[in-house]
This record gives structure tokens, C-alpha cells and sequence, in this order.
């Protein structure tokens, strides 16, 4: 029973890869990721960024791929002046890796994008953002380790017998271009708010390794907000909900995080934070439940610290889908890394960004 839930797994995640980007629980330690009008969202001048993911290393422990592993890296920068009094460019790069299953299935990408943060007040508290970013995609297969059922001998599997199927590419390039919209402002010293859209793939590019061109990636579709106030004392309180949809694939994170203020003079100073969100997604009809509705899929617990500029950022799903009796509730961890910090100026920079 254990070997048929593995496969489950493997299928599952496996098939969906072809179609869907990669997963993550921490988007706001890699907001290029999320969405492009967040490149230069943050308070100072350069940021430097790193995240990683492994999923399913209970399920897949005693296999050839101990587990899916996916990791990132990205830097981006913020001009202190642009056109108008308070905007300011964003600028940045970014590579993200996957790779998963005995086949090596591997998608690595890099990018570059720009954004605009247009001040809304002369108070520099209140901005609309706009950003653009472009990918090029290298996908990659291992075919030697193909098993098909021409390699039968009648007793066992046998690779000195040929697969008989037909192979074209093991690797191929593609690229694309997304968009992406935000406001983000400051009501007063303690109380924030963001709301942003973002279209990813909007040329829909070829994702074939058979040269097929009617295989593409599908447009996927960013909703997210959240709001931060003070529930007394040093503490915040910071509710957030991401919605994404990419094909039929839906994506829905409800989440919320405490935040403790090292000093409560200082609300974007040093704090240390805690949280947990819930996933549920669904749509899928090649999936067990084979409908459209959204099914429980993890639990996810977070912690983090804002220290001097570097931002440590922990996750641990909780895995609560129907996969859980070869789970064992066990599904991926995460840790991201980031540093910001500013040029040296005159004068102290004035321009609000959040804490996402």
C-alpha cells in the first residue's frame, strides 16, 4: 500500500510540474516570485535573497530522489529618486532551480525586471508600483533512466532491452514575460496595507521536450493582500491571504503572522515573528478528488527574524491532503535568507516600504 501511495505522489507532482510553476510557502523572502511590482519593495537600496524548499522527503526517503528540491537566489536594488518627488525605480535579477522524480526533471530559470513606485502623497507613505520581468527557461529530462513496459523481459525489468518510445530533446529554451500592480501604504506609525495583481507567462511560450507546439505553459494569475496593526504594547498583528490560478490549477493561503517589536519606537525596526498559514487547492481533475473544489493540501508554520537588516525566514508544511497516509503528515521545509542595506547618503531616506 505504501509503494501505491508513493507512486500517487510521484504522478501527481510529477504531471502537474509540466503545466505549473514551483511551489513555495515563504513568497515574501523572494517577491519576484509573487509578484513584480515588489521588485525595490523594501527599506533601503540593495537587497541580496536566497530561498530553498525540499517536499516530500518522508514519501520519496528510500528512493534514487530522496525529495523534490527547489531553490532560489535574487538581488534587487532601489533608486532613492525617479521622476517625481518620493518615487523610485526598482531594479532587479533573479534564478530559481527545480528539479524532481528519478527522471531529473529540471527546470532552471533566470530574469531580470523593473519596477516604478509612483508616490501617491508628499508624504511618501502611500505608493502604486508597476513592474515588469522577464525569464529565459532551460528544461532538462534524464532519459537513461526511463522504465517502460517494452524493457518486460517476463520475469523482471531489464535496461539492456530498448524503450521503444520516441525521444526528441532532452533540454530546450523558452522565455516569457509577466506583469504586475500594487499599492502599499502606512495609515499611521503601526498600521499598514498591501494589495497587489500580477500575470505571469503572458505569451503562454512553448514547454514541450517532443516539439509539440500546442503544449504550453498556462498564464497563471496572482491575487495577494495583507494589513499589519499593533494589538498592544509591541506586538502586531499581520493577516495576509495569496489566491493564484494557473490553467484549472487554483492556489489559496490564508495566513497570519505575530510580530514582536525589539523596540516599540521603532515599528520597521528588529522583530522577531510567528505564524501559520493554511493551503488549499484543487482544480485539477486528473487529481484523487477529480472536481474543482478547494481541498485541504498543509498546514504551514512559520517563524522568522528581522535583525540589522538581515530578514531569517523558517517554514514547515504540515501536510493534511489525502496523501497524508504516505506523508505522514510530513511535507516540505523551507529556509530563506536575506540581507538590505543602503548606499551612504546625507540625509536620512524618508521613502516607506513594508514589512511583508
Amino acid at each position: 500500500m505504501r509503494k501505491i501511495i508513493q507512486l500517487i505522489v510521484c504522478v501527481f507532482v510529477a504531471t502537474s510540474a509540466f503545466a505549473q510553476d514551483p511551489h513555495w510557502s515563504q513568497f515574501y523572502l523572494m517577491p519576484q516570485i509573487l509578484n513584480p511590482a515588489m521588485i525595490g519593495a523594501f527599506n533601503g537600496n540593495y537587497r541580496a535573497s536566497g530561498l530553498f524548499r525540499g517536499q516530500w522527503g518522508e514519501v520519496l526517503k528510500n528512493e534514487n530522489v530522496p525529495m523534490f528540491r527547489t531553490y532560489s537566489a535574487a538581488v534587487d536594488f532601489r533608486t532613492n529618486k525617479a521622476f517625481g518627488k518620493n518615487d523610485a525605480f526598482g531594479f532587479g535579477a533573479f534564478f530559481t532551480g527545480d528539479k524532481a522524480g528519478d527522471l531529473k526533471f529540471g527546470t532552471n530559470s533566470g530574469g531580470i525586471g523593473i519596477s516604478y513606485h509612483k508616490s501617491l502623497d508628499r508624504k511618501g507613505t502611500h505608493f502604486l508600483t508597476l513592474g515588469v520581468q522577464s525569464e529565459v527557461f532551460n528544461r532538462t529530462i534524464d532519459y537513461s533512466q526511463i522504465k517502460t513496459g517494452s524493457q518486460w523481459d517476463g520475469l523482471a525489468y531489464n535496461p539492456n532491452l530498448a524503450p521503444n518510445e520516441f525521444l526528441v530533446d532532452d533540454n530546450f529554451l523558452f522565455w516569457d514575460v509577466s506583469v504586475g500592480l500594487m499599492y502599499y501604504g502606512r495609515f499611521n506609525k503601526r498600521t499598514t496595507a498591501y494589495a497587489g495583481f500580477s500575470a505571469f507567462h503572458l505569451n503562454s511560450p512553448s514547454v514541450s521536450f517532443l516539439n509539440v507546439d500546442t503544449v504550453r505553459l498556462n498564464r497563471k494569475f496572482v491575487g495577494h493582500a495583507g494589513v499589519r496593526f499593533p494589538l498592544g504594547g509591541r506586538f502586531d498583528l499581520q493577516p495576509k491571504f495569496i489566491y493564484m490560478q494557473q490553467g484549472q490549477s487554483m492556489e489559496l493561503i490564508a495566513a497570519a503572522d505575530i510580530r514582536i517589536l525589539f523596540e516599540e519606537r521603532y515599528p520597521e525596526g528588529n522583530n522577531f515573528r510567528f505564524g501559520a498559514m493554511f493551503r488549499a487547492v484543487g482544480g485539477d481533475t486528473r487529481a484523487v478528488w477529480k472536481d474543482k473544489a478547494l481541498n485541504p493540501e498543509a498546514v504551514i508554520l512559520t517563524a522568522g527574524i528581522d535583525y540589522e537588516g538581515v530578514s531569517l525566514g523558517v517554514a514547515y508544511d504540515v501536510n493534511v491532503s489525502q496523501l497524508i497516509a504516505g506523508s505522514r503528515s510530513r511535507g516540505a521545509f523551507e529556509v530563506g535568507l536575506s540581507y538590505a542595506g543602503s548606499w551612504k547618503k546625507r540625509k536620512k531616506q524618508t521613502i516607506f516600504c513594508p514589512r511583508f
